[in-house]
């Protein structure tokens, strides 16, 4: 049986109101707050060390699903290695959707072998899309150890390319 847990997230508010560009290469990407596993409570902050992939879908929108589900071999191959620059692999999914049983029943579809969901149901309106300068999906980030944004809306074998090279 497939594990996953519901994730929200919450911003911090100084980011939300007076952060709103389009992030670049080099930029570190903006902090933000969600609900973890078992409830806790958990912040981008928390991954930093690590390589991390923050990818931006939604359960209507194929494309940012199929684009996810490409991601499952490189997580496996890469979320425990110790790289030379940085500890491990994540990946964060952080969903548009607003209907909570639409989102819960393409988790349980996709099957996805990380935990870390977000979601906060209000869709385009959701601040960190704002902060991330993010105008469509699917859209991902992908974030060296410490925070900075290394590349953008890498495919599985761009993101597996890259993290050989770490």
């Amino acid at each position: 049986m497939t594990k996953f847990v519901l994730l929200t997230f919450v911003l911090l508010g100084f980011w939300a109101e007076n952060f709103a560009q389009s992030l670049k290469i080099g930029d570190e990407f903006p902090s933000f707050n969600f609900q973890g596993q078992f409830q806790k409570q958990s912040q981008l902050s928390d991954y930093k060390g690590s390589f991390v992939l923050i990818h931006f879908w939604a359960s209507w929108n194929e494309e940012s699903r199929t684009l996810q589900q490409s991601f499952t071999p490189v997580y496996s191959r890469f979320r425990e290695k110790r790289f030379t620059k940085g500890r491990k692999f994540y990946i964060i999914s952080v969903s548009i959707d607003e209907v909570p049983k639409h989102y819960e029943l393409a988790l349980k579809k996709d099957n996805l072998p990380w935990n870390a969901f977000v979601c906060d149901f209000i869709g385009w309106k959701t601040p960190l899309l704002k902060l991330a300068g993010v105008e469509k999906i699917p859209s991902n980030f992908l974030l060296d150890p410490y925070g900075r944004i290394m590349a953008m809306n890498l495919n599985a074998q761009q993101l597996e390319k890259i993290l050989r090279e770490q």
